[in-house]
Protein backbone atom coordinates (compact mmCIF):
# COMPACT_ATOMS: atom_id res chain seq x y z
CA UNK A 1 0.00 0.00 0.00
CA UNK A 2 1.40 3.16 -1.12
CA UNK A 3 2.40 5.69 1.73
CA UNK A 4 1.76 9.31 1.97
CA UNK A 5 4.63 11.64 1.61
CA UNK A 6 4.83 15.13 3.30
CA UNK A 7 4.10 16.72 0.19
CA UNK A 8 0.70 14.51 -0.15
CA UNK A 9 0.04 14.98 3.83
CA UNK A 10 0.13 19.08 2.74
CA UNK A 11 -2.13 19.10 -0.43
CA UNK A 12 -4.68 17.04 1.47
CA UNK A 13 -4.91 19.78 4.79
CA UNK A 14 -4.47 22.32 2.06
CA UNK A 15 -7.92 21.24 0.01
CA UNK A 16 -9.62 20.50 3.51
CA UNK A 17 -8.87 23.55 5.94
CA UNK A 18 -7.29 26.02 3.28
CA UNK A 19 -8.50 27.14 -0.06
CA UNK A 20 -6.52 24.71 -2.50
CA UNK A 21 -8.51 23.77 -4.97
CA UNK A 22 -9.12 19.51 -5.69
CA UNK A 23 -7.40 18.14 -8.44
CA UNK A 24 -9.69 16.86 -10.98
CA UNK A 25 -7.12 14.35 -11.99
CA UNK A 26 -4.10 12.42 -10.43
CA UNK A 27 -1.49 11.05 -11.94
CA UNK A 28 0.09 7.41 -11.72
CA UNK A 29 3.61 6.85 -12.51
CA UNK A 30 6.40 4.73 -12.32
CA UNK A 31 10.07 4.99 -10.34
CA UNK A 32 13.32 3.35 -11.49
CA UNK A 33 15.09 4.36 -8.01
CA UNK A 34 16.55 1.61 -6.16
CA UNK A 35 14.92 2.37 -2.88
CA UNK A 36 12.05 3.99 -1.68
CA UNK A 37 12.08 7.47 -1.19
CA UNK A 38 11.66 9.09 1.59
CA UNK A 39 9.21 10.85 3.31
CA UNK A 40 10.42 14.30 2.45
CA UNK A 41 10.53 13.15 -1.46
CA UNK A 42 9.18 15.57 -4.24
CA UNK A 43 8.71 14.57 -8.02
CA UNK A 44 12.57 15.85 -8.20
CA UNK A 45 13.71 12.92 -6.10
CA UNK A 46 12.08 10.34 -8.35
CA UNK A 47 13.67 8.94 -11.96
CA UNK A 48 10.81 7.48 -14.21
CA UNK A 49 11.64 4.95 -17.15
CA UNK A 50 12.10 7.38 -20.29
CA UNK A 51 10.99 7.21 -23.76
CA UNK A 52 9.38 3.72 -25.13
CA UNK A 53 5.91 4.56 -24.99
CA UNK A 54 6.42 5.60 -21.24
CA UNK A 55 3.85 8.02 -19.60
CA UNK A 56 1.81 9.22 -16.35
CA UNK A 57 -1.47 6.98 -16.42
CA UNK A 58 -4.68 9.66 -15.31
CA UNK A 59 -6.93 8.69 -12.55
CA UNK A 60 -10.02 10.39 -12.46
CA UNK A 61 -11.63 11.79 -9.50
CA UNK A 62 -14.67 10.15 -8.06
CA UNK A 63 -13.69 6.42 -9.88
CA UNK A 64 -11.16 5.44 -6.46
CA UNK A 65 -12.94 3.27 -4.00
CA UNK A 66 -12.78 3.91 -0.40
CA UNK A 67 -13.20 0.54 1.59
CA UNK A 68 -12.30 1.01 5.56
CA UNK A 69 -9.06 2.74 5.92
CA UNK A 70 -8.01 2.59 1.94
CA UNK A 71 -8.60 3.80 -1.00
CA UNK A 72 -8.14 1.82 -4.46
CA UNK A 73 -7.75 2.73 -7.71
CA UNK A 74 -9.08 -0.03 -10.77
CA UNK A 75 -5.88 -1.56 -11.79
CA UNK A 76 -3.39 0.55 -14.40
CA UNK A 77 -1.14 -0.99 -17.08
CA UNK A 78 2.14 0.61 -18.36
CA UNK A 79 3.43 -1.50 -21.49
CA UNK A 80 7.01 -0.59 -23.02
CA UNK A 81 7.06 -0.28 -26.60
CA UNK A 82 9.86 0.58 -28.97
CA UNK A 83 12.29 -0.25 -26.50
CA UNK A 84 13.21 -1.20 -22.60
CA UNK A 85 12.68 0.80 -19.65
CA UNK A 86 15.50 -1.81 -17.55
CA UNK A 87 14.59 -1.96 -13.59
CA UNK A 88 11.59 -0.58 -12.47
CA UNK A 89 11.38 -0.40 -8.73
CA UNK A 90 7.41 0.86 -7.99
CA UNK A 91 4.83 3.69 -8.31
CA UNK A 92 4.11 7.03 -7.34
CA UNK A 93 0.70 9.31 -7.09
CA UNK A 94 1.47 12.59 -8.51
CA UNK A 95 -0.90 15.62 -8.87
CA UNK A 96 0.81 16.49 -12.96
CA UNK A 97 1.75 14.54 -15.54
CA UNK A 98 4.85 15.90 -15.52
CA UNK A 99 7.44 17.17 -13.12
CA UNK A 100 5.66 20.59 -12.09
CA UNK A 101 3.30 19.00 -9.43
CA UNK A 102 3.40 17.39 -6.16
CA UNK A 103 4.39 13.83 -5.51
CA UNK A 104 1.60 12.33 -2.67
CA UNK A 105 2.26 9.21 -2.36
CA UNK A 106 4.99 6.04 -3.26
CA UNK A 107 5.30 2.61 -2.95
CA UNK A 108 7.85 0.18 -3.96
CA UNK A 109 6.78 -3.35 -5.35
CA UNK A 110 7.72 -5.97 -2.63
CA UNK A 111 9.10 -8.25 -5.66
CA UNK A 112 10.95 -5.25 -7.01
CA UNK A 113 12.85 -4.79 -9.00
CA UNK A 114 10.87 -6.01 -12.33
CA UNK A 115 13.25 -5.71 -15.66
CA UNK A 116 10.63 -4.10 -18.68
CA UNK A 117 11.88 -5.36 -22.13
CA UNK A 118 10.40 -3.81 -24.77
CA UNK A 119 6.73 -5.41 -24.81
CA UNK A 120 6.65 -6.02 -21.66
CA UNK A 121 4.27 -4.90 -18.96
CA UNK A 122 3.64 -3.98 -15.44
CA UNK A 123 0.16 -4.02 -13.97
CA UNK A 124 -0.29 -1.54 -10.62
CA UNK A 125 -3.51 -1.47 -8.89
CA UNK A 126 -3.15 1.61 -6.75
CA UNK A 127 -4.16 1.63 -3.09
CA UNK A 128 -3.05 4.32 -0.53
CA UNK A 129 -4.26 4.36 3.51
CA UNK A 130 -6.19 7.04 4.08
CA UNK A 131 -5.95 6.48 8.11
Amino acid sequence: MAKWVDEGELRVAQILFGAQAVDATLYLGLYTNTTEPAETANLAALTEPSGNGYARIALSRGTWTVTGDYAQYAQQTFTASGGNWGNVYGYFIATSSDGTGKLLAVEQFTSAPFVVNNGDSIKVTPKITVA
